[in-house]
């Protein structure tokens, strides 16, 4: 349960069309007033501090002088916002750190670094032994600006204590990152979050498990074009993705920020990811398709088509079979254990309304991910929480790969359809919650942690009140020798993947238009 909070505490977060970051420190400095006389003595009349004649006589001590209130401190003029911690190129020694001014008027930005460990007392501690200027760019929407950093050189056994600000317009709290044993870590995975009380839950069940990495499946604010509300999520999610090393994947509802080439341009002006292998179409700092490493396992993160209108589609099917091949070879030689790909969109489902498949990314991706032999696919999209057995082409197959939806980040809690649960399905459930994955050499353990509605009715859904508890537990062990060389093949010309294009986009659009439509009548 959710813990209580008096009048004085600072605000839940509130749906989409909330205030500004800005409007959001007015109101913190106004309550920092209020709060300067909670639980204060009450103030005295003057006549109240004048003896009466009853009382005892002797040298008069002078009135009763409470003693002086300090007055609070006013708020810092240009304070950093929406810290995040992401990774472009090596996850052993490489961190880059993103984050946010308002106006364009702020001082330039500093990050202030060093890798000795965070005591305990010390969490404000001023003192760095690196410092270093921030690149700054305006921010997509907004009268603000997004600064980065990109740290090198680290020594991947200590961790990385940082704070980021400036003298004169404030700073970031110090936060910490952890360095990752590659040999045994973690990391935790959902979508579809948005700014509800919901959402605030599932961020403070998260920062309660050990974790490296945060892997976000679409639909990451729903700011649907307010771009205020993005700064809004930014708030709710700071105390996770400033500790964590975090990529996303961008969701349709990412699509609306931005027309045209210009679609999803909050994300991708506001995150920051690895650049793409092929990228003559995509130059953003967010890229919506790219891969990286951790230990021994590869991720590469798909945009599935949803940001189809910025003309990016085919050259990032290019990238995508180019870098399964490659990640196929690289385990043919034992030099990887795992292959996984995280996009927003579901390929099967049993979602209301959606099932029984997304048949764009049937015909789409099914023969990608069995060719070079995809062990798990992270999606979200459909507001439920459902596993696979391994599968191909929504058949159980010990050759196939396991998809895990999570899209329980907390936007809406949606229900199963009424046709019965389909043959691939192993595990299902109805509320809000987020995965948890332990890797190991040689196998993935998988949880799903969730906290269940107070009922499925439409008047009840999307109160959840109840604790969350552990409702689904799985592993994925890896292939054996055989399988993995049969995966080790060459990528594809482009003429082949290609081959039935103008038809692929047609299809997808109206995938997309379908989804909004969905989502639009609940």
């Amino acid at each position: 349960m959710p813990a209580d909070r008096s009048t004085c505490s600072q605000p839940a977060p509130t749906e989409p069309g909330a205030t500004s970051r800005r409007t959001f420190l007015a109101g913190l400095a106004g309550a920092a007033t209020v709060l300067s006389g909670c639980g204060g003595s009450n103030s005295d009349s003057p006549s109240d501090n004048i003896a009466s004649p009853s009382q005892p006589t002797g040298p008069d001590p002078g009135p009763d002088i409470d003693p002086p209130v300090e007055p609070p401190e006013p708020p810092a003029p240009f304070p950093p916002r929406g810290v995040h911690a992401s990774i472009e190129e090596s996850s052993l020694t490489s961190r880059s750190i993103t984050w946010f001014t308002d106006t364009s008027h702020a001082p330039a930005q500093l990050l202030e670094y060093d890798q000795e460990p965070l005591l305990e007392g010390q969490q404000n501690t001023p003192v760095f032994l690196h410092q270093r200027h921030a690149s700054s760019e305006a921010t997509f929407g907004v009268d603000a600006q997004t600064h980065r950093f990109k740290i090198d050189g680290l020594d991947p056994d200590k961790p990385v204590r940082y704070r980021v600000g400036s003298p004169s317009g404030g700073w970031s709290p110090v936060y910490q990152l952890t360095p990752i044993n590659t040999q045994n870590w973690s990391f935790v995975h959902y979508g579809d979050q948005g700014v509800s009380v919901r959402a605030q839950r599932v961020t403070e069940e998260i920062l309660k498990q050990p974790r490296d990495l945060a892997i976000i499946a679409g639909d990451l604010s729903y700011a649907d074009g307010d771009q205020s509300v993005w700064d809004t999520w930014f708030d709710l999610v700071e105390p996770l993705l400033a500790n964590t090393i975090t990529m996303a994947a961008a969701g349709n509802h990412e699509s609306k920020d931005g027309d045209g080439l210009q679609s999803g341009k909050a994300f991708k002006s506001r995150l920051t990811h690895p650049d793409p292998l092929l990228n003559n179409l995509n130059p953003n700092p967010g890229s919506t398709y790219y891969g990286f490493d951790i230990g021994r396992v590869h991720f590469f993160v798909s945009s599935a088509g949803a940001l189809i209108d910025d003309f990016t589609l085919a050259e990032e099917l290019i990238n995508l079979e180019i870098d399964l091949a490659k990640a196929a070879l690289r385990r043919a030689r034992g030099e990887l254990d795992f292959i996984i790909l995280i996009q927003h969109y579901p390929i099967w489902t049993d979602q209301d309304g959606r099932s029984p498949a997304n048949l764009t990314l049937v015909a789409l991706q099914e023969n990608i991910l069995l060719r070079y032999g995809v062990d798990l696919l992270l999606v979200g999209h459909d507001h439920i929480y459902q596993r696979s057995v391994p599968m191909g082409f929504g058949i159980p197959s010990l050759l196939g790969y396991v998809q895990v939806l999570t899209g329980t980040g907390g936007q809406s809690v949606r229900l199963f359809d009424d046709n019965g649960i389909q043959r691939w399905s192993a595990s299902e459930f109805v509320g809000i919650g987020f995965s948890r994955f332990e890797v190991e050499p040689g196998r993935i353990k998988g949880y799903f942690y969730g906290a269940a509605p107070q009922g499925l009715g439409d008047d009840v859904r999307q109160t959840v009140t109840d604790p969350f508890a552990l409702h689904d537990e799985f592993e994925v062990e890896q292939r054996n020798w055989l399988a993995c060389q049969n995966c080790a093949v060459p990528a594809r010309p482009a003429s082949e993947l290609l081959q039935d294009f103008p038809a692929l986009v047609a299809h997808t659009r109206e995938r997309n238009r379908r989804a909004m439509e969905h989502h639009s009548h609940g």
